[in-house]
């Protein structure tokens, strides 16, 4: 088995961007040096993505003295090995205001992300691990074969399923029940 060859976070973003064969660029990683090509999500993926950033949206407009923006699909440069895009990120605006590169230097300060059948453990623990110590203030991880989501913060971790309802520090007065999320219709 050939090593792999690991990159810096400046490294990786010197890379020209690959592109398929319809030369469409082809989303990429950087997960602690190593470069993990994403394919592209599966319809469930994107509803569920799509409902979490559709409730989240909601607050933020309703609550404007939070100071979060609400976006899909921003690459993060986390630490000096690993680039991330999360599927649904809550940033301070503050830290978009001045934004003039391609990725948003730090983690957000909520990563959201829907697993995948490609997404590993290994790989998933990585990111979490990665997305705390550089900045968020927590994550949350959801699984759509179990209809449920795992909150990740320094200090704990906690499933919710069903109809218990999803809150987060970071977003006072936000408050939803998982099974909002896995609505498919």
């Amino acid at each position: 088995m050939a090593a792999t060859t690991l990159l810096t976070s400046d490294q990786f973003l010197a890379m020209p961007e690959e592109l398929d064969q319809d030369s469409t660029g082809i989303r990429q990683e950087l997960i602690c040096g190593e470069v993990i090509s994403v394919p592209p999500p599966a319809h469930q993926h994107d509803i569920i993505r799509g409902n979490i950033l559709q409730s989240l949206i909601a607050y933020v407009l309703a609550n404007p003295s939070v100071g979060m923006k609400v976006l899909p699909d921003i690459a993060f440069v986390i630490s000096g090995s690993s680039i991330f895009v999360p599927d649904v990120n809550v940033v301070a605006i503050e830290r978009l205001s001045e934004l003039v590169q391609k990725y948003v230097p730090g983690a957000p300060d909520l990563a959201i992300e829907v697993v995948s059948p490609n997404d590993t453990v290994i790989r998933l623990k990585e990111k979490i691990d990665s997305y705390l110590a550089n900045g968020s203030r927590s994550v949350w991880i959801v699984f759509p074969k179990a209809r449920s989501v795992m909150v990740y913060t320094r200090e704990s971790v906690r499933e919710l399923k069903g109809d218990q309802s999803i809150t987060d520090p970071l977003l006072p007065g936000f408050s939803i029940p998982v099974a909002a999320f896995f609505e498919l219709t």
